[in-house]
């Protein structure tokens, strides 16, 4: 009648140890799916942020002119340079400027300011996004590991082995059944990966000057794209 005790007590420890393992395992899950869903968000932006980078790359027109706007601008590198060479598909979605001026010079240096300030406005959304999203993936990560510090896995998978598969629901981890052998991998699968925002290969946003800042140097490059490329460049004004 003890032992009957005992067994019965012993068998409901473990349903509870269960049940508290599938309830936060169940939230950290949670978590990750929010992760992946902000990150989705974030790789929107990104390419709306390419387009208007883009848009500026081909008023730019030479490789020449993109690295002195690089240099204005005081980033390291051309962002998406390789990507706008390579595909050059990337006018969708993107709003067409209408700027005023007596000459077609003037209007050109107007488009190509306007067209920074909307790749700033852009920018900071991306930026804005993104740091979320950083901060989001350190937090989801520092959950996850005070989960699996919190829950052992072997000893889990060791009361999986000895109750009721109706009432624990093994066949979520294990399938329809499992051998010894293979419980190192189901530990494996069973556990949570950090997640970092490096997975997502995302860019790390620029921190990019505010068009006032830079206005009088804009204007300059557009004047010397325009005295070296003035036809293209009425082309792609019409």
């Amino acid at each position: 009648m003890q032992d009957d005790i005992v067994s019965a007590l012993t068998q409901e420890v473990k349903e509870e140890v269960i049940q508290n393992y599938l309830h936060e395992r169940g939230l950290v899950e949670e978590q990750i799916n929010y992760v992946n869903e902000l990150a989705e968000c974030t790789a929107q932006l990104e390419e709306r942020l390419y387009r208007r980078f883009a848009r500026i790359y081909e008023f730019l027109v030479e490789p020449e002119f993109i690295d002195q706007f690089v240099q204005i601008l005081g980033i390291k590198e051309a962002f998406f340079k390789r990507r706008f060479w390579e595909e050059r598909d990337f006018r969708k979605g993107l709003r067409f400027i209408k700027v005023h001026g007596l000459t077609h010079r003037g209007k050109f240096k107007r488009l190509l300011c306007e067209s920074y300030r909307r790749l700033f406005k852009w920018n900071n959304q991306y930026k804005e996004a993104y740091e979320d999203l950083e901060q989001e993936c350190k937090a989801v990560t520092h959950n996850i590991m005070k989960f699996q510090r919190d829950h052992d896995v072997l000893t889990i998978l060791n009361f999986l082995k000895d109750m009721d598969i109706e009432f624990i629901q093994k066949k979520h981890f294990l399938g329809d059944g499992f051998t010894p052998k293979e419980m190192a991998s189901i530990e494996t699968t069973l556990r949570f990966n950090p997640i970092r925002i490096e997975q997502f290969k995302l860019i790390v946003p620029p921190d990019l000057p505010e068009p006032n800042t830079v206005q009088k140097q804009m204007a300059t490059l557009a004047d010397c794209v325009f005295g070296r490329c003035a036809p293209g460049i009425r082309v792609l004004m019409r």
